[in-house]
């Protein structure tokens, strides 16, 4: 029979798939129309998100770090972007110390429960310019103080306690206390209290005052208050520019943008950047400026802008600046000044869905078009023409084709998505023998963390379709993660390999369980009753010692007779008694990955599956069962589908007469039982 070819369905997911409802992303390495979420794979593919293509592209130039750990896949984009993952070393706790704030407040005569005060109420929720309200900026501020010989010992505590009062008081009035509004200050300290003036009346939105105050400051010799001062008059004019311009939800609209004020804020940038090339607030100028280029809806600027901030590795927040500001935006396409957008935005086309409206399809036309914002990085190019042939084309001998040769050595990861389309070629032709060569190739490439993992997946899943299940298991096997070796032999392994892998040394822990739980269940469900109790020794028996409303002895009692005679009605009625106690009818078991997905390949479990339901409506039908032994199964099956009318038994669609039919039974034909007493109506 021919197989289902692996990873074929185009996919359909829109930028902003499915939210957090409880589906789950599927272990495959191409999503179809019914998957939700994108995926989060190690290679260059449309079903990605966008800030996952994005990343790989700039770790190809050294402009971002990878997680040096294996994820799992598919991974999040969180954990992608995730600075303890990046950089584990450096995310190591440093030994726990004083708090840079309250050591300072306490050498400028603070006392520690005014600074934690200060603290906890810095603690709390800000948004928009509050945000810079925060420890680190009062930090800064009484660091400039210590910095400052020409003050006095007294207004140096004085105005550090002006600025603690401030921490956590953003839109509110600040109260002085009276001894420090009444201290006289020297030309030196009355700089530091005019920035402080200043810097309450931004914080409470009264913008043209403190304009006038933070410009005033331009001719202060302390260089932390001249600097700072022009700093902030950018942000004065970018919060001016900005006041209308989000509604209640946060949504942008330019036509209430006061352009005067981002005239002002461009030239205040410009200024900055001229006077200090390396300036302490040079990166948020930086970013400032983009955020001015957005508000005009000026997509080159921007491009451009991003393009000068991604050669600074190191700055995971960018991608999400990036994918908000431009890879979002309706009817982005890309960019010449920066083209890896344009490469991210060509693959995220590739997605195709007969109601995704927000996109028109790329076509293969466009690609050539393109040639010239390719002209520096033609592989580029190349691998979207590869892309093109195998997500929308479907000419998967031309992908085969056009793959470069496999070289010895790493592979970056623009080389490593030209092979990884290639063996997914491979298996949607048919050919996994070559495709299984293929992966194992890559395998011995020297593989990063990251790209291991999708080879994995890969080997696994063309073993899996080869029907070549044990070699995944061998002992030489490189596939050695439980996350893919769990799901074949929960869904997929036959009983010898379940056994041989319940005793299998060498495997960690949680595999063996769960062999052990799948090897046990399925003996149940598959109507194994002799294997069951013949491997009774191998793993941990289910602990059930029968029940007493339905008497019922103990589980191993039970399937013994089962083992004699598997239409035992009474036996068959107590193995449903003790799924229903355990809660076996929602065993992850029973939830199938799909076709297309790792383990979504033909059950090699001999027998058939049955359910709980099938066991009662097997004793319903069965001339030998005993009036208690049917009144107890109409009752059981009938309750199967209590309250919603839903099948919780089973996977059968039983129709409502019949249910009805099973009720009148019960109630006429055994009604003096107490099965029939008990239940008052059916669903």
């Amino acid at each position: 029979m021919k197989l289902t070819p692996l990873w074929l369905a185009l996919c359909s997911l829109p930028a902003l798939a499915c939210g957090p409802d409880g589906c789950e992303t599927p272990l495959t390495l191409q999503l179809t129309a019914a998957q939700c979420h994108l995926n989060g794979l190690p290679f260059l593919s449309p079903d990605n998100d966008t800030r996952t293509n994005l990343a790989l592209l700039l770790a190809d130039e050294q402009a971002f770090s990878l997680p040096k750990a294996p994820l799992p896949l598919p991974f999040a984009i969180e954990d992608l972007l995730n600075p303890a993952l990046l950089n584990p070393v450096q995310a190591e706790p440093a030994p726990a110390g004083p708090d840079p704030l309250l050591a300072l407040a306490a050498g400028l005569g603070i006392e520690q429960n005014t600074t934690q005060a200060a603290l906890e109420r810095a603690a709390g929720w800000s948004e928009g310019r509050c945000i810079s309200n925060n420890p680190v900026a009062a930090e800064a501020f009484l660091q400039a103080l210590v910095d400052t010989p020409a003050l006095g010992t007294d207004e140096r505590s004085q105005l550090a306690r002006q600025r603690l009062a401030m921490l956590g008081q953003c839109a509110q009035q600040v109260e002085t206390a009276p001894e420090d509004k009444a201290a006289p200050l020297s030309a030196a300290g009355q700089g530091f209290a005019d920035y402080l003036a200043a810097s309450r009346l931004f914080y409470q939105g009264e913008f043209a005052q403190a304009d006038a105050l933070f410009a005033a400051l331009a001719g202060q010799a302390q260089p932390w208050l001249k600097e700072t001062a022009d700093y902030m008059r950018i942000r004065v004019a970018l919060n001016q520019s900005q006041q209308s311009a989000f509604d209640d939800w946060g949504t942008l609209d330019r036509n209430q943008i006061d352009q005067a004020a981002v005239q002002r804020a461009e030239q205040f940038i410009a200024d900055y950047r001229s006077r200090y090339p390396e300036g302490r607030y040079l990166d948020s100028a930086n970013g400032l400026l983009r955020r001015l280029a957005w508000f005009k809806g000026d997509e080159a600027a921007l491009a451009g802008l991003f393009q000068q901030a991604s050669r600074q590795p190191g700055n995971p927040e960018l991608l999400n600046e990036i994918d908000l500001k431009l890879l979002m935006q309706p009817g982005f396409t890309g960019s010449a000044a920066m083209p890896q957008l344009t490469l991210v935005q060509d693959l995220r086309r590739l997605r195709l869905h007969e109601s995704w409206d927000e996109w028109q399809p790329l076509q293969s036309g466009e690609l050539a078009q393109q040639s010239a914002q390719f002209a520096s990085n033609p592989a580029w190019l190349a691998y979207l023409q590869q892309a093109e042939r195998y997500y929308l084309a479907k000419d998967y001998a031309a992908v085969i084709a056009a793959a470069p040769a496999l070289g010895k050595g790493p592979l970056d990861n623009l080389a490593f998505s030209q092979q990884v389309l290639k063996g997914m070629a491979l298996a949607a032709s048919q050919a996994l023998p070559e495709a299984e060569q293929q992966w194992r190739a890559l395998l011995a490439s020297q593989p990063t963390p990251l790209q291991d993992q999708l080879l994995q997946l890969a080997l696994a899943m063309t073993l899996e379709r080869a029907g070549r299940l044990e070699q995944v298991f061998a002992k030489e096997s490189p596939i050695q993660s439980d996350h893919y070796r769990i799901p074949l032999l929960e869904y997929v392994a036959p009983a010898p390999l379940l056994r041989r892998m319940v005793q299998d040394e060498q495997a960690s822990d949680t595999l063996r369980q769960r062999a052990g739980h799948t090897l046990r269940y399925k003996q149940l469900t598959h109507g194994d009753y002799r294997g069951f109790l013949q491997d009774l020794a191998l793993a941990a028996p289910f602990d059930w010692q029968g029940s007493q409303e339905y008497q019922c002895p103990a589980l191993t009692a039970v399937v013994t007779t089962l083992a004699d005679n598997p239409n035992s009605p009474k036996a068959l009625n107590c193995l449903g008694e003790f799924f229903l106690s355990q809660g076996l009818d929602w065993d992850q078991l029973l939830q199938r990955p799909g076709a297309d997905t790792l383990a979504g390949s033909r059950d090699l479990f001999a027998g058939q599956q049955r359910s709980r339901l099938d066991w009662y409506q097997q004793v319903i039908a069965s001339p030998k069962a005993a009036k208690e032994e049917k009144a107890y199964a109409l009752y059981r099956a009938i309750n199967c589908y209590a309250p919603s009318g839903n099948n919780s038994c089973g996977s059968q669609e039983i129709p409502l007469s019949q249910r009805k039919g099973w009720f009148n039974t019960l109630k006429r034909q055994y009604g003096t039982s107490q099965w029939a007493k008990q239940l008052k109506y059916y669903w």
